[in-house]
C-alpha cells in the first residue's frame, strides 16, 4: 500500500477509535456514591425513627421529625442543585465529545485534502514541464518561419516598390487621359454648340433678310396703293369737276367713248402680255432662289463631311508618324547589331596560311592544328559575311518600309492640305452664295411685285374695257345718272382724300422701320462670319487634343504592360508569403495559447502550493485542539463523577430520614 494511503487509513482509524473510548468510559463507569459526611442535627443523640420502633417520648419524636424534615428539605435543595450541575456537566461533556469528533473529522478531511492537493501538484508539474517543452519547440519553429518570411519580404519589397511606382505612373497617366478626355469632350461640346449657334445665326440672318425683303415689299405695295389712291382721288376730283361738263358734253362724247373702248381692248391685250412676262420672271426668280438654297445646303453638308475627313486624316497622320518613329527605332536597332569584321578575319587567315606554308614537312601536328584553325576561320568568315548580308538585307527592308511610311505620310499630309483647302474654299463660297440668295430673294420679291402690278393693270384694263363698252351703251342714261351722282361724287372725293392721308401714315411708318431691319440684317451677317471663324478654331483645338489622347493612351498601355509583368512576378511570391504568414500566425496563436495555459498552470500551482501549506499548517492546531478538548472532557468527567457521588450520598441520607447512612 502506498505511504499516503497508509497514513490516511491510520488517521481514519484513530478518528473512529478515540470517540468510542471516551463514550466507553462514560458508559462503563459505575454509579456515583456520595462520600460519607459528618452527621448534623437530629442524627446526634436522637434515635432514628426507622431504627428504633419502640416507644419514645412524643415531644422528642416531634422535635426529631421536625429537624429531620428540615434536614431532608436542605438535602433535597442541595440535591436539586447538584442534579442541575450534573445535567450541565453532562451537556458540557457531550458538547466536548462532539467537538472532539468534529475535530477528528476535520483532521481526516485535512489529510484527504493534503493528499489530493499533493497529487494535483505532481500532475500539474508534469503538465508544466510538457508545456515548457512545447513552448520552446513552438518558439524555435516560429523563429524559423519568421526568418523565411523576412527573406520573402526582402525579395517582394523591391518588386512592390517597382509596381507602386508603375501604378503611380499609371494613375498619373490615367488622370492625364481623364483631363484630356474632359478637355476633348468640352471642346467637342463647344464645337457642336458653336456649329449649332452658327446654324442658328445663319437661320436668323436668313430670317432678317426675309424680314427686310418683306418690309421692302410692303413699302412697294403701300407706295403702289398710295399711287392708286392718289389716282382715285384725282379721278374723283376730276369726276366732280367734270360731272357737269360730261353731262353737257355726253352726247358729243359718245364717239370718243367708242374710241376709248377700242383703246381699252388694246390695253387689255398689252396687260395680258405683261402678266405673262411677269409670271416668267417670277418662275425664273423662284428657280434661282431654290438653286441657291440647295447650293448653300450642299456646301454646309460638304463642309461637315470635310471636317470629319480632316479629323480622320489627322488621326491617320498621327498613327503614321508613330509608325515611322517605331520603324526608325527598328532600323537603329538593326544597325546596332554587332557583327564580326571579315577583313580582320581574312588577315588572320592569311597569317595562318603563311605559317602553314612556312612549316617544314615533318611538323605534322602543328600543320594539323593550323589547318583546323584555318577551317574554323573560314567558317567564321562565311558566318560574318552572311551576318553582314542579313543585316544589310534587314536594314534595306526596314528602309523600304520606312520609305513607304514616309510616302504614305506625305500622301496623307497632301490629302489633309487638299481637304483643308477645299474646306476653306467652301467656307469662302458660303457667304457669296448667301449674298446671292439674298439678291435672288430680292429679285423674286420684285418679280412678284411686278406680277401683282401687271395683274392689277390687266384687271384694270379689262374693267376699263367693260366700263367703256358699258359707257357707250349707257351714255344716254348716264346723263341723268350724272346729275343724280354729283353729291355722291363729292362724298367719294372726301373718302378718297381720307384714304390717301391714312396710306401716307402707313408708308411713313414702314420707311422708319426699314433702317432698323437693315441694321439687324448686317449684325446677323457679321455674327455668322465671326461664328464660322470660331468653329474653325475649335476644329483645330479638337485635333490637337486627339493627338494628346493618342500619346497618353500609348503611355498607359506601356505602363499597364509593366504592371502586369511585375504582378506576374509578385503573385507566386505573395502567395508564398501569405502561406508563411498564415502558418506563422497559427504558430504564434498556438504559442500565445500555450503561454497563457502555462501562466494559468503556474497560477494554479502557486494557489495549490499555498493551499497545501495552509492545510499542513492546519494539522497541528487541530491536534492541539483535540488534546485540549480531551483534557477538558477528563476534568468534566471527574467533576461529573464527584457530583454523582454527592447526589448518591444525599439520596442515602434522605432515605435515612436525613441522617447519613
Amino acid at each position: 500500500m502506498p505511504l499516503p494511503t497508509q497514513k490516511t487509513a491510520r488517521r481514519v482509524g484513530s478518528a473512529l477509535v478515540l470517540p468510542g473510548m471516551f463514550a466507553g468510559m462514560l458508559v462503563l463507569a459505575g454509579p456515583a456514591t456520595a462520600a460519607p459526611g459528618p452527621a448534623h442535627g437530629v442524627c446526634n443523640g436522637v434515635t432514628h425513627q426507622l431504627s428504633h420502633r419502640g416507644t419514645v417520648q412524643p415531644n422528642l419524636l416531634k422535635a426529631a421529625a421536625r429537624k429531620n424534615a428540615e434536614r431532608i428539605a436542605t438535602l433535597e435543595a442541595e440535591r436539586a442543585a447538584l442534579v442541575a450541575t450534573q445535567e450541565s456537566l453532562a451537556a458540557q461533556v457531550t458538547a466536548a465529545r462532539e467537538e472532539i469528533a468534529a475535530l477528528d473529522a476535520q483532521y481526516v478531511e485535512l489529510l484527504g485534502q493534503i493528499d489530493a492537493v499533493t497529487m494535483s501538484l505532481l500532475a500539474r508539474e508534469k503538465d508544466r514541464a510538457a508545456l515548457d517543452a512545447a513552448i520552446a519547440a513552438a518558439e524555435r519553429e516560429l523563429a524559423s518561419l519568421e526568418s523565411r518570411r523576412a527573406a520573402l519580404v526582402e525579395e517582394i519589397t523591391p518588386l512592390q516598390e517597382q509596381r507602386a511606382a508603375a501604378e503611380a505612373q499609371l494613375a498619373d497617366l490615367t488622370a492625364e487621359r481623364g483631363d484630356v478626355l474632359d478637355a476633348l469632350a468640352t471642346k467637342q461640346a463647344e464645337l457642336a454648340a458653336a456649329k449649332d449657334l452658327l446654324e442658328g445665326l445663319t437661320t436668323e440672318a436668313a430670317a432678317a433678310q426675309d424680314a427686310v425683303d418683306a418690309h421692302l415689299a410692303a413699302i412697294d405695295t403701300a407706295t403702289q396703293e398710295l399711287a392708286g389712291l392718289l389716282a382715285d382721288g384725282d379721278a374723283a376730283r376730276a369726276a366732280v369737276e367734270a360731272a357737269e361738263t360730261r353731262l353737257a358734253d355726253a352726247r358729243a362724247a359718245l364717239p370718243a367713248l367708242e374710241d376709248a373702248a377700242r383703246a381699252a381692248a388694246d390695253d387689255v391685250a398689252d396687260a395680258t402680255a405683261a402678266v405673262l412676262e411677269a409670271e416668267e420672271d417670277v418662275r425664273l426668280a423662284q428657280e434661282s432662289v431654290q438653286s441657291l438654297t440647295d447650293q448653300i445646303t450642299q456646301t454646309k453638308a460638304a463642309l461637315q463631311t470635310l471636317q470629319v475627313q480632316i479629323v480622320g486624316l489627322e488621326g491617320d497622320i498621327s498613327v503614321t508618324e508613330a509608325e515611322i518613329v517605331a520603324k526608325q527605332q527598328e532600323i537603329d536597332a538593326a544597325s546596332a547589331i554587332p557583327t564580326d569584321d571579315p577583313a580582320a578575319l581574312q588577315a588572320q587567315l592569311a597569317g595562318l596560311e603563311a605559317q602553314l606554308a612556312a612549316l617544314p614537312g615533318t611538323a605534322h601536328g602543328r600543320r594539323a592544328q593550323l589547318r583546323a584553325s584555318i577551317e574554323t576561320l573560314n567558317v567564321q568568315i562565311a558566318d560574318a559575311e552572311q551576318a553582314i548580308e542579313d543585316k544589310t538585307a534587314l536594314i534595306a527592308a526596314l528602309n523600304g518600309d520606312l520609305s513607304a511610311l514616309q510616302a504614305e505620310l506625305a500622301s496623307l499630309t497632301a490629302q489633309l492640305s487638299d481637304k483643308q483647302q477645299e474646306s476653306s474654299d467652301l467656307e469662302l463660297q458660303l457667304p457669296a452664295l448667301q449674298t446671292s440668295l439674298v439678291a435672288a430673294d430680292q429679285q423674286l420679291a420684285a418679280a412678284t411685285e411686278a406680277l401683282d402690278a401687271a395683274e392689277a393693270d390687266r384687271t384694270a384694263a379689262a374693267a376699263a374695257l367693260a366700263d367703256a363698252e358699258a359707257a357707250v351703251a349707257a351714255k344716254e342714261a348716264e346723263v341723268a345718272a350724272l346729275e343724280a351722282s354729283l353729291p355722291g361724287l363729292d362724298d367719294d372725293l372726301a373718302a378718297a382724300e381720307a384714304r390717301i392721308a391714312e396710306k401716307h401714315g402707313e408708308l411713313d411708318v414702314l420707311e422708319e422701320a426699314l433702317p432698323g431691319l437693315q441694321d439687324a440684317l448686317d449684325a446677323a451677317t457679321a455674327a455668322v462670319t465671326a461664328q464660322a471663324a470660331e468653329v474653325t478654331a475649335l476644329d483645330d483645338e479638337v485635333a490637337e487634343l486627339i493627338e494628346d489622347l493618342d500619346r497618353v493612351n500609348d503611355a498607359i498601355t506601356a505602363a499597364e504592360t509593366a504592371i502586369l509583368s511585375l504582378q506576374d512576378r509578385l503573385t507566386p511570391l505573395q502567395e508564398a508569403l501569405n502561406a508563411l504568414t498564415e502558418e506563422a500566425d497559427a504558430k504564434a496563436a498556438a504559442l500565445s495559447t500555450a503561454k497563457a495555459d502555462l501562466s494559468e498552470l503556474d497560477a494554479r500551482i502557486v494557489a495549490e502550493s499555498a493551499t497545501l501549506r495552509a492545510l499542513e499548517s492546519a494539522k497541528k492546531p487541530n491536534r492541539d485542539a483535540v488534546a485540549a478538548q480531551k483534557s477538558v472532557v477528563a476534568g468534566l468527567e471527574a467533576e461529573y463523577a464527584a457530583v454523582l457521588e454527592r447526589i448518591a450520598g444525599i439520596d442515602g441520607a434522605i432515605a435515612l430520614g436525613g441522617c447519613p447512612a
